[in-house]
This record gives structure tokens, sequence and C-alpha cells, in this order.
């Protein structure tokens, strides 16, 4: 009996925490590029605001702060807090584009990302070893649900509503996990040693084959990184309503990512890391297809379900696999800091590619950007034999 009763305990508290991650990430990433292009701002800013995401990938730099000073409780506490005002700010500005939005989507970024590295530490040192596999499943499934809220249900209630409801309902959703975070037990605990960035990343780099194991980090999401951004205005320019964008894309396409996610992990646990990554990384790239032919062909309304259906199976799927590679080579006494700076990794590479989408989709056109997308996750899977004896 203690078995479920605990993996429900802390199977709760990490579906909340991971909601409250997934829900300013949906926002930034899904609702903020549709909000623009409705507002008629141009592709190439599309894909430069987009760029806070940096903020997710630079994490690493102040997670050692988190580590050091206060309990995780008051960091997550405090990053919700700002958080829940910055989503009460953009209400104010949803009527028109000011200089200032971009700000508080920066503000909402950086809230975000160290919400993150406190979420992750606290997750890491509450749960036991033997618990966390299906502690992972429900942290997977809630950050996917708490996007469907970020991206895809809170767009769906535009046309029946307006932007600035729109937000103040996302903030009021914030305030409520705020209420919620001062409730978590003081996690202070002993620290035997400072966290030091650069000596656990030194650590890090002395195993073998370290290079390729992060030049896989760096590349392995790429394509599906490139993508996201320009879904939704390619949904926008295809003249489809905030609901019908909303439903597809955002409900319905991260409900079908859901389903590939477990998919995923049931094909990693039956197959291995090694073998699940290879596969699922040829899926993830095979899943942008359907954006590029249908953007090629100009295909009509059930191809272009077909596709974000398709695209978000390939996303969930890869998800899974990535996720479990990534907890294969951290170290568990130092996994909070070598989990920032591996995801700082691929996020590097990633945001990069988000800033460029803008230009690439507005000069090369939709087709060529899709297809560019569909190759860019290739050269991570031609890693992948060089390292299968370190995974």
């Amino acid at each position: 009996m203690q078995r479920p009763r605990t993996t429900l305990f802390l199977g709760s508290i990490a579906a909340v925490l991971y909601f409250s991650e997934g829900l300013p990430y949906g926002i930034v990433r899904e609702l903020v590029p549709t909000f623009l292009r409705f507002h008629h701002v141009d592709l190439p800013t599309i894909g430069l605001i987009s760029s806070v995401s940096l903020a997710w990938t630079l994490k690493f730099l102040w997670s050692p702060l988190v580590d050091t000073f206060g309990s995780y409780r008051r960091w997550i506490a405090g990053a919700v807090a700002a958080i829940a005002l910055a989503l009460m700010a953009m209400s104010t500005m949803s009527a028109r584009i000011v200089p200032l939005f971009y700000v508080v989507v920066a503000t909402l970024a950086i809230a975000s990302a160290t919400q993150d590295i406190a979420v992750d530490a606290f997750t890491i040192r509450a749960t036991p070893q033997q618990f966390l596999g299906p502690i992972n499943s429900i942290r997977v499934a809630a950050y996917r649900v708490a996007l469907i809220v970020g991206g895809g249900a809170l767009l769906a209630l535009v046309d029946r509503t307006s932007w600035r409801f729109v937000f103040v309902a996302a903030a009021a959703i914030a305030i409520g996990i705020f209420f919620f975070a001062l409730t978590l037990p003081d996690d202070r605990g002993e620290r035997a040693e400072r966290p030091n960035l650069l000596r656990d990343l030194a650590h890090w780099l002395r195993r073998p084959h370290a290079a390729v194991l992060m030049a896989i980090v760096f590349l392995y999401r790429l394509g599906e990184l490139s993508i996201v951004p320009m879904i939704k205005p390619y949904w926008v320019d295809r003249g489809y309503s905030a609901t019908e964008i909303g439903t597809i894309t955002g409900i319905i396409g991260i409900g079908v990512s859901i389903v590939g996610t477990i998919a995923g992990g049931w094909l990693v646990s039956r197959v291995g890391i090694w073998n699940g990554l290879l596969w699922l990384g040829i899926a993830q790239n095979a899943s942008n297809l359907g954006y590029a032919l249908v953007a090629t062909t100009g295909a009509g309304k059930w191809a272009i379900y077909a596709a974000a259906a398709v695209e978000n199976l390939g996303y969930g799927a890869g998800t899974a696999a990535f996720l479990a590679f990534l907890m294969s080579i951290c170290d568990r006494e130092r996994a909070a800091t070598e989990y920032a700076l591996l995801t700082a990794a691929y996020g590097l590479t990633g945001t990069m590619m988000v800033a460029a989408s803008g230009y690439i989709a507005k000069y090369g056109g939709y087709p060529m950007f899709f297809w560019l997308t569909v190759f860019l996750g290739v050269p991570a899977l031609l890693l992948l034999p060089f390292v299968r004896d370190e995974i």
C-alpha cells in the first residue's frame, strides 16, 4: 500500500509543478506568436520575439543561485508570482502592440525559466530512485496538458471572449499555483558542498565520448524546435480562425502528442534507450513531412489536420526518447546542474533556429522551410552509433 500512496502523493505535486512549468512555456511559444500574427506583426519580428526562449537555454547560468540561496519552495513561489504579474501586464496591452509588450514577454520567459530550475531541483531531491519512472510519466503528461491550456485552450477562447480575457485567465491560473507553492515542504536540507557550475561541467565532460554525446544533445531536437514557432503563423496565413487553430494545433494536437509520449515511453522501456532514440528520432524527423507536403501542394483542410496530428505524434515520441536519454547521462548527485546544462545545450541551437525561422519562412517560403526542418535532425541520428555503449 505504501508505494501507491507515495506515488500518488509525489505524483500530485509533480503534476501541479510541471503544469506550472508548461503553462508559461506554451504561452510564449504557442499563444504569443499567434497573438502577434493576428495583430499583423511580420514574420521576422515573430521569429525574433520567439527567441526570448533563450531564457530557457541560459537558465544554467543562474541555476547555482537557486541551489544556494533560499529554499526551492520560495524560488518556485516567487517565480510564479512574477509570471502572474507579467500575464496581467500583457492583458493591459492586448488591444495594441507597444514596445513594452516585448519586454513583458521576456520577463515572463525569465521568470518561467527560473521556476523550471527550482521545480526540477525540488523534484529530483524529493523523488526516491524507485519512483522516478512513474513520476516522470506524470511529469510529461502534466507538462503537455499545460501546453494544451497555454497554447490551444486559451487561444480557442479568443473568438468567444477577447485577448484581454485570455491573458487574465492565464494570470488567474498562475495565482492559484502560487498559493499551492506556498504549501510545499521546506526542502532546504543539507548541502555537502556549494554548487560550482564550472566544476560540475568539467566533471561531466570527463566521461567517455562526452563530445559526441553533447553533439547529439545539441542536434537531436533541432527540427522539432525549429518548426514550432511557424506552425500557427502558417495556419493564420492559410485563413483559419483562432478557434480552429487553437482546437486543432493546440487541444487536439497536444493531446495526440501525449499519446505519442506514452507510446514512446513504452517503446523505450521495451527496446532500450539507444534503440528508442534511433527509431523515435527517425519518426520525429519524418513527422514534419506532413507540413512540408501540405505547404508544397497547397492541400486542403483534412490534409492540414492530418499534418498537425502526425507532427504532434512525432513530437511526443521524440520527447519520450530524448528525456530518457538526458536522464541516463546525468549523474544523480549533480542532476540539477547537469540537467540544466544539457537542456541549455539543446536549447541553444533550437533558439538560434527559432530566431532565424521567420526570415527563412518569409524569404524562402513555407514549403522550403518545412522541408528544411525534416532534415535538421538527421546529423544527430548519424552520431548515435558512436555512443551505443554509453547509453
